[in-house]
């Protein structure tokens, strides 16, 4: 690689054979290619610290085992092989290995007081963060503030932390990658983090953390940074098992937005679609599209909250706008088929002091334990969706403004429960909507309800009862 470099680039090739190998740090204008049947492992061992970021707050972080910072045109390319340990092997590469502190922090003590004074605006020296960095795992392969980036075709095994990370860079491409890092949390498959002009198609992520996800900074620390991701595409990939197949946040705070995530597939993931933020972290999220999708067996289908909480953190309390409010808004999800979700077709939740703005559901197809659930909406709409819930309403929805419901069914009614529970969203439309044979109760509002909605081309006399 030295070489390479002193050259102005270049490719260094790898033949078929098993290697181990330290950290290989990249260089601009370099292609690192591995070939057919070549494995390059990458022993569990204690690394160097350097400048980075690390679930969303910049710190000193191990050394990623392949990377390189302030680079430009570089290619990790062929059909071999990466390896190294798992998480848990990893946790073990320290004289004092992490483990959770009292609040669940899912690195160590030191990390959580660290975040602590961050989030307090206090000083923090080289020393605490040193200290710090040794609860912490690297990136398999991380690029920062790079352009120009190609990841392809190679196939990548186990994982301590991040296995494909982008970190404040642009224009970059990962296509074709096979990802194996389950189990563990925080292996999470591709990440593009404070990052522009990302493509990402064509992958395979077996994963113990979100598959693919967008992010951009954590709280306080990502306030300050204020660096967006943006402008990025994924397609063609398949994500089994992972926490979520394509994720939005939760590190929210540099803001995203223009992601289309398109013709993929989930299988026993615990959400399929998953767009996440709390108060505190702030940032928007908007001008987002999700299309073509199918899922089975995953825990939730879609899931848009703005009440997550990780290893660490606690439940939130109301506080007036600000900064620190995460913000959802114009977001289309279309044409997505949810098989036995093991607990919700789809949950969304909005802020009382910030509603989701601007969501538009259309053709979901979809069953599950519970059906369709929303809470503190403004400009919902649900267009050609077909729920099935084992319990409870087909479609519960409270505290909207301007909902839409058009062309909304349930092919299996359940006995003794409404398809359709609004309650406090005055002002819904309910249009072109069949109750289909078998319905009991169709629709359900508190006492009144009905008399500020508006229906309008809806056949209900199969419905024993239209409204309870």
């Amino acid at each position: 690689m030295e070489a390479a470099h002193t050259a102005g680039g270049g490719t260094v090739y790898v033949p078929a054979g098993r290697y181990l190998s330290g950290p290989i740090e990249m260089f601009s204008n370099i292609t690192l290619d591995i070939a057919e049947g070549a494995t390059i492992e990458f022993p569990v061992a204690p690394l160097p610290l350097v400048p980075g970021r690390y679930l969303g707050v910049e710190a000193l972080v191990p050394q990623p085992l392949i990377g390189g910072t302030d680079v430009e045109n570089v290619t990790i390319t062929g059909h071999g092989t990466l390896i190294t340990g798992d998480y848990a092997a990893w946790a073990r590469a320290y004289d004092a290995p992490p483990a959770p502190d009292a609040s669940g922090n899912a690195n160590g003590p030191l990390w959580q007081q660290l975040l602590d004074k961050i989030e307090k605006h206090q000083p923090v020296s080289e020393a605490e963060y040193r200290a710090a960095g040794k609860e912490l795992r690297p990136s398999f392969i991380c690029f920062t503030r790079a352009k120009n980036v190609l990841v392809e075709n190679v196939r990548l095994e186990g994982g301590p932390m991040f296995i494909v990370h982008l970190l404040y860079s642009q224009n970059a491409t990962v296509r074709n990658v096979i990802v194996h890092s389950y189990p563990g949390p925080h292996t999470n498959g591709i990440v593009a983090d404070s990052s522009r002009f990302v493509r990402i198609f064509n992958d395979y992520i077996d994963t113990g953390d979100d598959g693919i996800v967008i992010k951009a900074g954590k709280d306080a620390d990502g306030l300050r940074v204020n660096r967006p991701s943006e402008h990025i595409a994924i397609a063609n990939c398949t994500v089994h098992p992972a926490h979520g197949a394509v994720v939005i946040g939760s590190e929210t705070s540099g803001s995203i937005r223009n992601v289309v995530a398109s013709n993929s597939t989930a299988v026993d993931t615990e959400v399929g679609i998953r767009i996440k933020s709390r108060r505190g972290r702030g940032g928007v999220v908007e001008d987002v599209r999700f299309d073509n999708w199918t899922m089975e067996d995953v825990g939730k289908g879609i899931e848009v909250s703005s009440y997550y909480v990780m290893g660490g953190e606690g439940s939130t309390l109301p506080e007036p706008v600000s900064q620190r409010t995460p913000v959802f808004r114009n977001i289309a999800i279309s044409n997505v088929t949810i098989r036995s979700a093991k607990k919700a077709v789809a949950n969304i939740e909005g802020l009382p002091e910030m509603p989701i703005h601007s969501l538009w559901l259309q053709g979901i197809v979809g069953s599950g334990a519970t059906g369709l659930l929303a809470t503190y909406t403004d400009d919902l709409e649900l267009h050609h969706a077909e729920v099935t819930a084992q319990r409870g309403a087909a479609f519960a929805i409270t505290d909207a403004a301007n909902l839409e419901l058009d062309d909304v069914a349930s092919v299996h009614p359940l006995a003794g429960e409404p398809v359709i529970r609004l309650t406090r969203s005055p002002g819904a439309i309910l249009r072109n909507t069949q109750a289909l044979p078998g319905t009991g109760v169709f629709l359900s509002t508190e006492p009144g309800g009905l008399r500020t909605m508006h229906l309008e081309g809806n056949v209900l006399r199969p419905a024993a009862v239209v409204e309870r």
